[in-house]
């Protein structure tokens, strides 16, 4: 493949050089990566396709005679360009590798691309930005216009932060513990919310990663949550052993996409129910494990986790009736059941 040779105009914004030019869109969608989160757990950042927004585009192209004036934002890394001020003229080479990631305009120049590849496009790429730049470049274009899914927001902290070290140190925010939490969950093969924590904000089986902190907040908060007198890694296997055993128990309705028990209004009730189920089991078994929270949620396991049972809607307010009703429905099997014994004495 021939180096290509590309009409460029640079300028600088507060000292980030970019390169303004125009081409014909396969130029980007055939040599420039797009980087989505749900495919790249570690360095992607951009939501996944939505096919009904490239549809739209691509029939405003062929059949409204459609115009797209606003540009696609790329990065082109540095190694794979040369730009020349004295002939405006930018050199993009001829590897077969990729030459950058395409970091916001994804749905445009897909939608393009469908449409008619010659279709020519506006462009503006920054230059040889790490990820993370670009990560809260592409944070910052799309908060300020039609606004980044909060889960995925929540999933690009550690780019746009950067590693964590102690997850206990006093400067570490709840939401970025609480947030960890979630990751380790929905990467861990041996969680039972593996791949079932939703981070980009698209729609699915599972629990979206905003939902999920928002949940947890209260309990990991550093110092004054709930679980404050555990360390960071005990509060990560606290949560691993209680969906363990949820899943142990309600396997069959953990397993059944139409189960509410992954929703937000069953999700909700069982973490609003959380803090009294761990309570109930150290009472009664002096020790927090996957065994005796199996044994417990046992007295319940014919509850349902369905319209029929839990209350409508999927708001606070529903979630905190639903929280009461495992609650109740709990406490009343265990006074009712024959083989819990209490032990009283001095």
């Amino acid at each position: 493949m021939n180096d290509l040779q590309i009409p460029a105009f640079k300028i600088v914004q507060n000292k980030t050089e970019m390169l303004i030019f125009c081409c014909p869109n396969k130029v980007i969608y055939e040599r420039f990566d797009v980087s989505r989160r749900i495919d790249d757990k570690i360095l992607g950042y951009q939501r996944s396709f939505s096919n009904a927004k490239i549809k739209q585009i691509k029939n405003y192209i062929l059949n409204e005679n459609g115009v797209i004036p606003n540009s696609v934002l790329v990065n082109i890394d540095s190694e794979c360009y040369s730009y020349s001020e004295d002939e405006n003229l930018l050199t993009l080479q001829g590897s077969q590798n990729s030459l950058g990631l395409i970091i916001d305009g994804q749905h445009r120049l897909k939608g393009c691309y469908e449409a008619n590849p010659e279709f020519e496009i506006v462009v503006v790429a920054v230059l040889g930005l790490l990820v993370k730049e670009q990560a809260g470049l592409f944070v910052t274009i799309n908060k300020t216009q039609t606004g980044v899914p909060a889960s995925l927001y929540l999933d690009l902290m550690n780019l746009l932060e950067g590693d964590i070290e102690d997850f206990d140190g006093e400067e570490v925010s709840t939401e970025r513990r609480a947030t960890e939490i979630a990751i380790r969950l929905n990467e861990d093969p041996n969680s039972p919310l593996y791949e079932l924590i939703r981070r980009t904000g698209e729609s699915g089986l599972g629990i979206s990663l905003n939902e999920f902190v928002r949940q947890i907040k209260d309990y990991v908060a550093p110092g004054k949550g709930k679980l404050a007198g555990f360390g960071f890694e005990e509060q990560y296997k606290i949560f691993r052993i209680y969906f363990r055993a949820i899943k142990a128990v309600f396997i069959e309705q953990w397993e059944n996409e139409n189960s509410y028990i992954l929703k937000t209004v069953g999700f909700g009730g069982l973490m609003k129910a959380f803090y009294e189920i761990f309570n109930i089991v150290l009472q009664q078994h002096q020790k927090f494990d996957t065994d005796n929270l199996i044994s417990t949620f046992k007295f319940i396991e014919d509850f349902k986790f369905d319209r029929d049972t839990l209350p409508s809607g999927g708001g606070v307010n529903a979630q905190k009736a639903a929280g009461e009703l495992i609650i109740r429905s709990l406490k009343e099997k265990m006074k009712n059941s024959e083989n819990l014994v209490s032990i009283i004495g001095e």
